[in-house]
């Protein structure tokens, strides 16, 4: 390697910013388990730890995140995006997660069936499956709202379509907040780093089969997954009938896809939307936004025109311009 280079590289291990040793630190794994120990030293290749009785390393690969206390925060500021919120959580374990994220799933109700879905904004503004509610216009929301005695369950009737994505199989709601007492509900963060990868654990809360607030986890199996012209996240985690809709989750509490479908014949294989593909649909919802003349759809995608037909229509134009000639004489 040049000397140069060598020089450049390691101003930059120096530079960059590391944890002191000595600091109090506590380190949470990928799996959501946690160490609470004296850091010794931190580079790219992870960290090591002081237990007392023995030293631990951690790899970089199996580090999910470190909370070095009030000298170094974790969580990173959260950024409003109009009517969602990016950011970085805190990472915890699933138990500890589904008490922080699950006040956010909501139940989705139509005529015919029902979903799951996820609330995105303190303005009511709710996510869920294109399919759960495709071809509906009365949609019904039940809220589980946190009490000191437990949850109290409000069925919201005045619930609008605002926008569909048939192709992506999202749409987008809204609630009529004045039928929620008290505080507006809490939203749900959505990761949009695309840092998702294989073997990662994650967790879905969603109601299969009507059994409200059930809190399944898995790993992900495939962040790649092609089914037809859609990429999609594979996963172990249970998806049932019911779950379609709801948020899946990464060990930060981070909603890292929708959960859209599962195989009814095998155990272990599910689906879920990506969280990348969400957010290009909220920040693009205008170009998706809900017709009621078309309630199937909701947007109309136009056939391209091929060669053929511009052949028989400029065919129609010259034989209409040739009678016209003919009449004229």
């Amino acid at each position: 390697m040049p000397r140069n280079l060598c020089i450049v590289l390691a101003f930059l291990l120096i530079a960059a910013p590391r944890a002191q040793a000595g600091q109090q630190v506590t380190v949470t794994l990928v799996g959501g388990a946690k160490v609470t120990a004296e850091l010794l030293r931190e580079n790219e290749q992870g960290v090591v730890l002081d237990l007392g009785h023995d030293v631990l390393h951690v790899p970089a690969k199996r580090l999910l995140g470190i909370d070095r206390g009030a000298t170094q925060s974790n969580e990173e500021t959260n950024q409003d995006r109009g009517i969602f919120l990016t950011g970085r959580a805190a990472p915890a374990d699933v138990p500890e997660l589904a008490k922080r994220c699950g006040d956010s799933v909501v139940l989705v109700k139509t005529a015919i069936g029902q979903g799951s879905g996820f609330i995105i904004s303190s303005k009511g503004h709710v996510i869920t499956n294109y399919h759960v509610v495709e071809g509906e216009t009365k949609i019904s929301v039940t809220y589980f709202k946190p009490t000191p005695q437990g949850y109290e369950k409000h069925e919201l009737k005045r619930v609008r379509i605002l926008a569909l994505q048939p192709l992506r199989d999202i749409a987008l709601l809204q609630l009529d907040l004045s039928e929620i007492p008290g505080d507006p509900p809490k939203p749900v963060l959505i990761d949009d780093r695309d840092d998702l990868r294989v073997g990662d654990v994650v967790f879905a809360i969603g109601n299969p089969l009507g059994l409200e607030r059930t809190v399944t986890q898995g790993i992900v199996s495939s962040t790649t997954r092609t089914i037809g012209h859609l990429r999609l996240i594979q996963t172990d985690a249970a998806i049932n009938p019911g779950n379609s809709g709801g948020p899946l989750f990464n060990l930060r509490g981070e909603v890292v896809g929708i959960a859209c479908a599962g195989a009814t014949m095998f155990d272990g294989l599910a689906f879920g939307i990506p969280s990348g593909e969400l957010i290009e649909f909220l920040t693009h919802r205008d170009a998706y936004l809900y017709d009621s003349s078309q309630p199937q759809n909701g947007i109309t995608y136009l056939p391209p025109p091929s060669r053929e037909a511009a052949a028989a229509s400029a065919a129609r134009q010259a034989q209409g311009t040739a009678g016209a000639s003919g009449k004229s004489n």
